[in-house]
């Protein structure tokens, strides 16, 4: 009984001190959420208690009761604290005791901070995995990727190099095939032989992942599925009862000698109309450690961001949100920041350029950039269900300007964007949307209807200084032809229904869209000839067609819902695959005007199972099981190896073709259980992929994918101690081998398989303390790799793993 006792406390204290709230009109379960978060306490209702229900806001100061009691005012509902938690009751029902196992809410739906699940309004909800600040606290991770690469069936691609990951979503791991948003803005990097995500952990509030293509927003592209990330807001920082207030942090990581640095100063209005945050982090460590002890050279993290924020709470109804993040970071890396060894350079180079200068003839010096900018409006008024209308403009962009050393070779890196180059990705959206709510007889509808226009934009520049003579190679100036600049603009539509009857959730919904790429002549001659054996044809190509989607969720029992999502969905090439040429002189010289539409066909089924007082009061345990299938056509692939069915090709061929098809399919498991003195997760993941064809030879027999990852099994078990004020746990991740590969389908396909690698346990331990008697203070320790385990990440493509690190941070708010 005594650390029940001693954890209420806290809670008694919080719910008596009043704190300033600004939560906007609209569904009352957000809405509870919203308060719920905010205030830092756990709430347990169950969605039939609140369906279709609204609610007018709330602003201004109170204690948590206070607002519970303000939000639901006129509900029928009322929040009822025991023991630190809230349970929804009817105004009619008796208190929630805690020995009384018949309480109303107590064997509900307990919806804890870390849940597993991200909702069950519909499918797509109940099929999202959601990583929230507590996570991304504890896992203390260095990039986005490596801390997805926690979730089942997500997993970190590329090399542990700043820069040099990339995802890879249901062993789907093209950049084209992951679409990554970040507060509304979406991220479309995908330079050659780099990352694709550059966000630093430190900022970020929540991660929502849909996996598949089943998220009928997301539109063309995103096989693989979305990676929603949010920022912070002052709401997160700020203290219960304060208006205004700061926060320092200070963190180190032995394996690299890294140092990060944080600062904030965040506040609100004293009538809660206004909030804003101000966010500045710095890393800067060292080269990254192997378990064997040697070093990435040259894997140095030197990186400042920058994130600014504001919420404006015009009325109860009205709100208006602006972002910007910055992130500059800059020194000297190998080209390629996915790779593991270097070429290290000769003993007569040593000898002419001394040491340093040697090894810089082999780098580029990187200055890059990554800025996101981004508005969104909201008008919900409670009184109007019809109306919940979005309004958001996001701005993103990605520079890298690389160059040489002067000392530099002149005439070795045509293909890694000469001795200097300018690559920029842009892209720009409108998302216009509305959500009405009504009821027809005994359904309840909830109607999803859109607009959106997004451009990417990618303008690429390379200096080759040993042509800087040769005008057909315009004296060295020119766009890398095999990464060429161009613009892709798409117009959508979409409309979505979700139809509530009882306990069963429809939702059938399509979605338009229509792609133009335009790409741009290069101003190289030989990379832009006119002769048509060249095929250099730079103009635009339209494609345009309907996305449809029909998901279903059933809660069956009070604590088993069952969930199911069909989609067909499709995407055209991006820029680099419809315009990439080679001289007239290669056997594959054209641009790729003729592709078709890549498609796929995606099947999900799903159980989740919730329990409550499961091995003790007030405990929650929850289980997902999900089993998916894609079934993809003409996937959009490079022209390699048999380059067309009869042995006479007709001239010109192009760079890329269209392969017959593939399948993947597979099974995930998550669980989550929290309880007063003990928590924990496992997931596990296992799937497989096969091409109707080799990859080399489209007339051949089938072959094995890729980018299918090995099975894996991530495990967390750890303990609360409210006598020391301290969590404390494990951490485990378990891989096996992965020894399918495309030779074993056809042996002449090397160029597409990836190194096999064998199975490994990593083990890590972590603990936070939280003293009372330092208000806002807070001290965390992470361990990975605890046992320095040896070890190459199948996705790595032969890249080792990072040895063990020990990671500390400290944080004061005041």
């Amino acid at each position: 009984m005594l650390p029940a006792m001693v954890m209420a406390e806290p809670a008694a204290v919080n719910a008596a001190t009043k704190q300033t709230f600004s939560i906007p009109a609209g569904q009352l379960d957000t809405a509870l959420q919203s308060l719920a978060s905010s205030a830092n306490v756990m709430l347990v209702f169950t969605p039939e208690q609140v369906k279709g229900a609204s609610s007018a806001g709330l602003r201004g100061t109170y204690s948590v009761q206070q607002a519970f009691d303000k939000l639901l005012a006129g509900s029928g509902l009322r929040a009822e604290n025991n023991a630190g938690s809230y349970y929804l009751l009817p105004v009619t029902a008796a208190p929630a005791a805690k020995n009384n196992k018949n309480a109303k809410g107590n064997d509900e739906l307990l919806v804890p901070e870390l849940s597993v699940v991200g909702g069950l309004s519909d499918s797509v909800y109940a099929g999202r995995s959601t990583l929230k600040k507590e996570d991304v606290d504890r896992v203390q991770a260095d990039n986005v990727a490596a801390l997805l690469d926690k979730l089942p069936g997500v997993n970190m691609a590329g090399s542990p190099r700043p820069g040099g990951q990339s995802l890879n979503i249901w062993g789907m791991g093209r950049t084209e095939d992951v679409k990554i948003v970040l507060d509304g803005a979406p991220k479309g990097f995908e330079k050659y032989r780099q990352g694709s995500v550059f966000i630093e952990p430190e900022l970020i509030k929540q991660i929502d992942v849909d996996k598949g293509p089943h998220n009928l927003m997301d539109g063309n592209g995103g096989f693989g599925g979305t990676i929603n990330i949010q920022t912070k807001d002052a709401g997160d920082l700020l203290k219960p009862g304060e208006n205004l207030g700061g926060m320092l942090k200070y963190g180190y990581h032995t394996n690299d000698k890294q140092g990060i640095y944080s600062g904030a100063l965040y506040g609100r209005t004293e009538d809660g109309s206004a909030d804003g945050l101000l966010y500045v982090n710095k890393r800067d460590g060292g080269n990254i450690k192997r378990p064997d002890g040697t070093r990435f050279l040259y894997s140095k993290n030197d990186q400042a961001t920058y994130l600014l924020k504001t919420n404006l709470y015009f009325n109860d109804s009205q709100t208006l949100t602006l972002a910007a993040m910055r992130s500059d970071s800059s020194g000297w890396q190998p080209f390629a920041a996915k790779r593991d060894e270097m070429a290290v350079p000769s003993q007569a180079d040593i000898n002419k350029y001394g040491w340093d200068e040697a090894w810089r003839r082999l780098l580029v010096y990187r200055d890059q950039t990554d800025e996101n900018y981004s508005i969104k409006w909201n008008i919900a008024p409670a009184d109007k269900p019809w109306l919940d209308l979005t309004v958001s403009y996001a701005n993103s962009k990605t520079k890298q300007h690389d160059e040489r050393s002067p000392l530099a070779s002149t005439a070795s890196y045509l293909g890694s964007l000469g001795n200097e180059s300018w690559v920029t990705y842009t892209d720009n959206q409108i998302d216009i949307n509305n959500k009405s709510r009504f009821s027809t007889g005994p359904l309840d509808h909830k109607v999803t209807v859109g607009v959106r226009w997004h451009e990417n934009k990618r303008d690429t520049l390379m200096y080759y200084p040993i042509q800087k003579k040769n005008p057909s190679y315009n004296y060295g100036y020119f766009q890398p032809y095999y990464m060429p600049a161009g613009k892709a603009e798409t117009r959508s539509l979409y409309l979505e229904d979700a139809v509530t009857y009882g306990s069963l959730t429809v939702t059938p919904g399509v979605r338009y869209d229509r792609v133009t790429n335009t790409g741009q002549p290069n101003v190289a001659p030989r990379f832009n000839d006119p002769d048509p054996l060249a095929g250099h044809d730079y103009s635009s190509v339209t494609y345009q067609g309907f996305s449809p989607h029909l998901g279903a969720i059933w809660q069956a029992t009070p604590h088993v819902s069952l969930f199911a999502d069909v989609s067909r969905t499709w995407r055209a090439p991006v820029i680099d695959e419809q315009y990439e040429v080679q001289s007239i002189a290669s056997n594959v010289p054209g641009t790729s005007r003729d592709l078709k539409k890549e498609t796929i066909d995606g099947v999900r089924l799903g159980a989740i199972w919730d329990y409550n007082n499961l091995m003790q009061d007030q405990d929650s345990l929850q289980v997902r099981t999900t089993l998916f299938r894609n079934r993809g056509k003409n996937e959009i692939f490079y022209r390699r190896g048999v380059l067309c069915e009869s042995k006479t090709c007709n001239a010109p061929l192009s760079n890329y073709r269209n392969l017959p098809g593939y399948t993947i399919q597979g099974m995930e498991i998550e669980s989550f259980y929290d309880s007063q003195n003990v928590f924990g997760s496992l997931s596990y993941s296992t799937m497989r992929g096969q091409r109707d064809t080799s990859p080399r030879d489209p007339w051949s027999g089938k072959t094995w994918i890729a980018e299918i990852p090995p099975t894996t099994a991530h495990a967390m078990l750890g303990v609360k101690v409210p006598r020391w004020e301290m969590k404390l746990g494990w951490t485990g991740d378990f891989v096996r081998k992965q020894d399918r590969e495309p030779t074993q389908g056809d042996p002449m396909a090397i160029f597409w398989a990836l190194p096999t690698t064998k199975g490994y346990v990593l083990q890590g331990l972590f603990a936070s303390w939280q003293p009372s008697q330092l208000p806002g203070f807070e001290a965390r320790v992470t361990v990975d790799n605890l046992f320095n385990t040896n070890y190459y990440p199948y996705l790595g493509e032969a890249v080792s793993g990072v040895g063990r690190d020990f990671k500390f941070s400290i944080m004061q708010r005041f």
